[in-house]
């Protein structure tokens, strides 16, 4: 809410075609609710979750043996170096290897975001409770129940986190590999409103974006609230 109202005050301030109201943005929903934006907003969902869903996975699944492991002390100041890359030139790496299609901006969510996943799963484990890492290490707890009781509560703790953020930023990275190597979804029909100066239109799809985001938040706090609640933080 306030945000909206932030947007339209701003826009009291500048014309149409650079900032328009939400009420202006609002109105055009018949026009821009079509058959292609349907399409393509379901594209843009399908390389979002493939890309974001790899890297979750990966991410997991390596970070307990990475952790406990010399080479994940190694592993993560690469992986540090990696994030520094522009992601627009690794997705015209992707293109130049794979073409136009959905491959770049999958194939560009998944690298850029399993860093950051993998980086602060294996950061979740560093800080599980040392008191009964201490305490299985006395009793010489078999590796089934250092993980029931050690590992796997901080991965799931680490998995918000990581379902949140990672969910956010593999939208940003589609977004753009759409931009750089799609002749569909979002990323594309944003840039195609953008180079004809269609501004309300460029606002419609950063709404759609920012409510697929929020969405998004709602379920895996609800997830955190009900079945997952003994995990949360909270």
């Amino acid at each position: 809410g306030l945000l909206i109202l932030a947007w339209a005050v701003l826009s009291l301030f500048f014309p149409v075609y650079v900032l328009p109201s939400p009420a202006e943005v609002f109105s055009g929903l018949g026009e821009y609710m079509e058959p292609r934006f349907l399409r393509d907003l379901l594209l843009s969902l399908y390389r979002i979750l493939t890309g974001f869903g790899l890297a979750f996975i990966i991410a997991i699944l390596l970070a307990v043996p990475l952790h406990r492991s010399p080479l994940g002390r190694y592993l993560s100041a690469t992986l540090q170096a990696f994030q520094i890359l522009p992601a627009i030139t690794v997705g015209v790496i992707l293109v130049i290897i794979f073409g136009i299609g959905s491959m770049p901006p999958i194939g560009l969510a998944f690298l850029m975001t399993l860093p950051v996943l993998l980086l602060n799963t294996m950061q979740a484990l560093e800080n599980s409770s040392s008191q009964l890492d201490e305490y299985l290490t006395s009793i010489k707890a078999d590796e089934h129940t250092r993980f029931r009781y050690l590992f796997k509560p901080a991965l799931v703790r680490a998995s918000k986190s990581n379902l949140i953020i990672g969910f956010g930023l593999a939208i940003k990275i589609v977004v753009m590999g759409e931009f750089i190597g799609s002749q569909d979804g979002l990323g594309y029909l944003l840039n195609r409103a953008r180079l004809v100066f269609s501004m309300r239109e460029v606002f419609f799809y950063l709404v759609i974006l920012l409510l697929i985001t929020l969405a998004f938040q709602v379920l895996v706090n609800l997830l955190f609230a009900g079945p997952l609640r003994r995990y949360s933080y909270d």
